[in-house]
């Protein structure tokens, strides 16, 4: 699926959850007036037959059934949001609270190490931060999943059991399964979907734990109490078959969120890699070794919509995962159901010793930047999948990255020099003022290392300066909101100091702001704009592109202008006569330029998809493309949160 057309799918299906939780708390709230209702009216009952409250008794106590309703709305509510706000700290959270076992670049461990590579690699390519990286470590089932509300707080989890069974190949299409869940909005979705279903859910834990208070004598039943611990009892048992009608609702919100998006999921690992023996072949394990894709350490009820494959048996109508061999035939037609028997007889017993892993270490294999053409379909189509050949341009650029560099990228202490060096300015005086403005508010601890850092970067291909960014952001985001602050305004004075801000330090420094406001504020708000209500941004934009990109600036401009009139037609309709803004370069093309991005991030997604593709004919209107316009669409498209992949296209592509 398109890119776009899955970002759309999924703010309509973000619709749909609202209406299936609305009906769901519907649902609810009638049992719970029911169950208090008929504890009310029995309470003084001695007889064995409960009665239940009938229409009269609903019309004499509405003032009880409303407070009853209300109580019931508010307390799911407020059960929903304070899941959601503790979630909103990242895709981590989720991680650890299920005992996830962070994994670093400096792991000894090879099959961590090989994990941790292969997540690199795919963050790379797809032009997003590198995102955290956890192992369910007491998991022996195959599974995994991705949590977080955006790229710059996305988290990846695996089990023990997939780093013990899969291959590099295999593993690779698990990971490419799940970035593509982060790229195309299913991560988002499913967080929110996991912090909804707590609201529904939480009344049946507190059922439970009443119940298992009565059951082992927590409250107390003498004679004297017998009434009102039954009561309690019966209260608590009420409860949980409340919770029950919350966890069918729950399992059915999921299995319509979730189930097709799977397949989809599926299909994307193979566009990444170029073959489906890969996503196939872990499909087959999971369902050829016995633990198979189980969780048997924490509930997994929770994140059940999240998993890479389901960790429990629903019927059809509840599963929110298709079958496997369902999946596997939808990669594999001809696929032969008895080869599972014997993919079991042949599998090693790894649980002892761990497979034989190839060595991950870094060697410098001599990168060289890629010709590339620019195009409006080679733009779009990429946006959000990257394909095979954007897998080799990443792995052969992070070998590439020196040692030093890398080290740095990936060192709790070395991280925020790099970031900061990656913008000094080749000039010496120019730099030397910059250095004074990092000693000033970083230390001169941080501002001699991003010194000598920036030493190593001038040797570097400008290619590999936003790769830096993307692996050294982890290390970069965790801190607190002051200092995220505080770090985006120090990389405003690094590149407005001289007064001249060139198209590569104002790309790295608009993907930097980004990923941080990202960061901090990870729920940000989609506001679902026209291009027709945003005229001055778009023409802002536009101008500023065609004259950082071309000589003939009217001509770029007037290109792009046609691109957007074909794509909507009261556009064209506004520019026949007159009425849509013509060539106007800024003055301040930076402040324009932030300005109108700003602006256009709240574009509903086919409208950004219009928009990029317009801004591709602009950049390519004179047939040439350079590095740094280059870098600039890329930084524009991370703006717009359409993450663009590394250009490696062939010219003659």
């Amino acid at each position: 699926m398109n890119f776009f057309q899955s970002q759309d799918d999924a703010l309509r299906k973000t619709r749909s959850l609202i209406v299936m939780f609305m009906l769901a708390v519907i649902a609810i709230v009638a049992a719970v007036n029911l169950v208090i209702a008929a504890l009310i009216i029995n309470s003084g009952d001695e007889t064995v037959t409960a009665t239940l409250p009938d229409f009269n008794w609903i019309i004499n106590n509405l003032s009880l059934v409303a407070g009853i309703s209300l109580s019931t709305i508010g307390f799911i509510s407020l059960s929903s949001l304070y899941k959601i706000a503790s979630l909103s700290s990242g895709g981590g959270k989720v991680a650890r609270s299920l005992g996830g076992t962070l994994i670093t670049a400096e792991s000894k461990d090879p099959l961590r190490r090989r994990l941790y590579n292969v997540v690199e690699e795919m963050a790379i390519a797809s032009g997003i931060p590198m995102p955290e990286v956890y192992v369910l470590e007491q998991e022996p089932g195959i599974n995994a999943f991705a949590a977080g509300f955006t790229t710059g707080d996305a988290a990846v989890t695996v089990t023990r059991g997939m780093l013990e069974t899969l291959t590099r190949d295999e593993l690779q299409g698990v990971i490419g399964h799940e970035f593509s869940h982060i790229l195309n909005g299913d991560m988002r979705l499913s967080t929110r979907l996991m912090g909804l279903l707590f609201g529904i859910l939480v009344i049946g834990l507190i059922g439970r734990a009443v119940l298992n208070s009565a059951r082992y004598g927590t409250i107390r039943s003498d004679n004297s109490r017998r009434d009102s611990t039954a009561a309690i009892y019966l209260a608590g048992l009420g409860l949980f078959l409340i919770g029950y009608i919350g966890v069918f609702f729950g399992q059915l919100i999921k299995a319509a969120v979730s189930r097709q998006r799977e397949f989809l999921a599926d299909a994307s690992a193979v566009q990444f890699t170029r073959q489906t023996q890969g996503i196939a072949g872990a499909l087959k394990k999971i369902a050829a070794v016995q633990q198979g894709s189980e969780l048997r350490t924490v509930d997994a009820e929770e994140v059940s919509h999240m998993l890479f494959a389901s960790s429990a048996s629903f019927s059809s109508l509840l599963a929110t995962h298709p079958p496997l061999i369902q999946r596997i035939k939808a990669l594999e037609p001809n696929f032969d159901e008895s080869e599972i028997d014997r993919l079991a007889d042949a599998m090693p017993d790894h649980s002892q010793s761990g497979p034989e892993v190839a060595d991950e270490s870094l060697s410098i294999e001599g990168f060289a930047p890629q010709h590339f053409a620019v195009t409006p379909d080679a733009v779009t189509e990429t946006i959000g999948l990257p394909a095979e050949e954007h897998i080799q341009f990443a792995s052969s650029l992070r070998q590439s990255i020196p040692e030093d560099l890398y080290r740095a990228a990936h060192s709790g202490t070395d991280a925020l020099p790099l970031v900061l060096a990656l913008l000094l300015d080749a000039n010496q005086a120019v730099r030397r003022t910059q250095l004074d403005c990092i000693a000033q508010q970083s230390g001169g601890t941080t501002t001699m290392a991003a010194e000598a850092l920036h030493l190593e970067i001038q040797k570097l291909d400008t290619a590999f300066r936003l790769p830096l960014l993307q692996i050294a952001f982890p290390l970069i985001k965790n801190r607190p909101l002051d200092q995220l602050e505080r770090l985006a305004d120090l990389v405003q004075q690094l590149i407005e100091v001289d007064g001249v801000v060139d198209t590569f330090e104002f790309a790295l420094s608009r993907v930097l702001k980004t990923h941080l406001n990202d960061a901090a504020h990870p729920q940000r708000r989609h506001e679902n704009l026209r291009l027709t209500q945003l005229p001055e941004a778009v023409g802002a934009l536009f101008s500023v592109m065609a004259k950082q990109s071309h000589t003939e600036t009217g001509a770029a401009y007037q290109k792009g202008m046609e691109c957007l009139g074909r794509y909507e037609q009261r556009i064209k309709m506004l520019i026949d006569t007159g009425q849509w803004p013509r060539y106007a370069p800024a003055q301040d093309w930076i402040s324009a330029t932030d300005t109108a991005l700003n602006q256009l991030d709240g574009l509903q997604m086919l409208d950004k998809q219009a928009l990029v593709s317009a801004l591709a004919l602009v950049i390519a209107h004179d047939g040439k493309v350079t590095s740094p316009e280059a870098e600039l669409l890329r930084a524009i498209c991370a703006t717009l949160h359409c993450p663009l992949p590394p250009f490696v296209f062939d010219a003659d592509r």
